[in-house]
């Protein structure tokens, strides 16, 4: 069985083809603007260089964010153009998720910095969430941190353990391709005056 886990939520594209669950191939390329541009032929060769179509693709695995609001948007629409059109299986992971499995602390607070602040959400050991993802400005997170004593539970920018995010897939349920959106914690600024 043939997975592909597509991520944009930052400056890189990740693609992963996972072979009957174990990782047969990937693809990282940072473009820090530019991943309309990359992500489909980064595809194309991902599926050529393992003598692959994409109709022999079983299930689809995406990070539906939080992250880059076109970024997220990108893989999401991809993952679900995909699963729809191949009749198969989609599964979301959150970028937040996929940093907590690839942690080996015991209890986290994962983080994701963008220019203004930070997404955050804390795990227990087993990759539980302990509550919803957040958003904070940069000086309300160094509040955050310090009044909660959470210094060395921070988890940022993790190497990712691509084994262990289809293996925490496996706990997901399974989407309808017309229900998977992306993961927009912070107002944008367009929305701000409404």
């Amino acid at each position: 069985m043939y997975t592909l886990f597509l991520d944009t939520h930052n400056s890189d594209i990740v693609l992963v083809l996972y072979y009957n669950g174990k990782v047969l191939d990937k693809l990282i390329k940072t473009s820090e603007r530019n991943h309309t541009e990359f992500i489909m032929p980064m595809l194309d060769e991902l599926l050529k260089k393992n003598n692959l179509d994409v109709k022999d693709l079983n299930e689809i695995l995406v990070v539906n964010g939080p992250g880059s609001f076109t970024g997220v948007r990108l893989a999401v629409t991809i993952a679900k153009t995909l699963a729809y059109t191949l009749k198969i299986p989609i599964k979301t992971i959150s970028s937040l998720s996929m940093y907590a499995v690839s942690s080996n602390k015991e209890k986290k607070l994962v983080i994701i910095r963008d220019l203004k602040g930070v997404f955050l959400e804390l795990y227990d050991s087993k990759n539980n969430s302990l509550g919803d993802p957040i958003y904070l400005n940069n000086s309300d997170f160094s509040q955050y941190v310090k009044s909660h004593n959470y210094e060395d539970i921070i988890v940022e920018n993790p190497e990712i353990d691509y084994n262990a995010v289809y293996t925490y897939s496996k706990t997901q349920k399974e989407a309808n391709p017309h229900m998977v959106n992306p993961l927009y914690i912070k107002v944008i600024e367009a929305l701000k005056n409404d």
